[in-house]
């Protein structure tokens, strides 16, 4: 059954390579690292460099994998998931005239929905009735700015409980501290890669380790993993 399921995975992770023509390759040190770099990339004859790496912030923990491999992303983990994830839609506190992605106005109403019990859980969604709110949830109007603007990353998607939720890409901390498992980086390079995101182009992000990148350059022929 093991045999069977990773078969299937590696076919979905294929067929995903396939219609990609935008990548985000964000190149872990280690497995508890929590700094990265990432480059851009566009795919022509095969996948081609788009402007600079970029210093990113991971999970307080580092990464965690999807399936098959310890440590498992799980919720509350600190971990920032490790695999290859569509980027689904933006989001920011003003109405969007600039992104492509279909966009999320960030009002006082929208939040993202972290309770594994909850059958909401990983969704993101407008709430009027206060009254309706679960146990847990993500405030996407956040006080300390960091959701400004950002990404959905397409990461657990069917809702698997406890699996893990509500994972952006986003503004980093004033500080710069970790997240809580999603990946964060400066305002320019933000504002450039979300402007840049094309949902023609079905745009993906692959966050690995360094040294795992060699699979994906498999399949994806062209990116750097140095």
């Amino acid at each position: 059954m093991l045999k069977i399921t990773l078969s299937l995975f590696l076919l979905s992770s294929f067929f995903m390579a396939v219609a990609s023509e935008q990548l985000v390759v964000v190149l872990s040190p280690e497995l508890n690292a929590t700094q990265a770099l990432m480059q851009r990339y566009e795919k022509h004859h095969q996948w081609i460099k788009i402007g600079d790496k970029v210093p990113v912030m991971l999970g307080r923990s580092g990464l965690g994998y999807v399936a098959f491999k310890q440590p498992l992303k799980n919720e509350g983990d600190g971990r920032s998931p490790a695999g290859v994830f569509p980027i689904t839609s933006t989001f920011g506190y003003n109405q969007n005239t600039t992104f492509k992605l279909p966009h999320w106005h960030t009002d006082e109403n929208l939040y993202c929905i972290d309770d594994i019990n909850d059958t909401r859980y990983n969704k993101m969604l407008r709430i009027y009735d206060k009254n309706s709110l679960p146990a847990s949830y993500e405030v996407m109007r956040r006080n300390d700015g960091v959701y400004r603007y950002g990404a959905v990353i397409g990461y657990n998607p069917s809702a698997q409980s406890g699996r893990g939720s509500c994972i952006f890409i986003h503004l980093n901390h004033a500080d710069k501290h970790p997240t809580s498992g999603c990946t964060a980086m400066d305002e320019v390079p933000l504002f450039e890669l979300l402007k840049w995101l094309d949902p023609v182009k079905k745009p993906q992000i692959v966050q690995v380790l360094k040294s795992e990148c060699g699979k994906y350059r498999e399949e994806f022929p062209g990116i750097v993993c140095e």
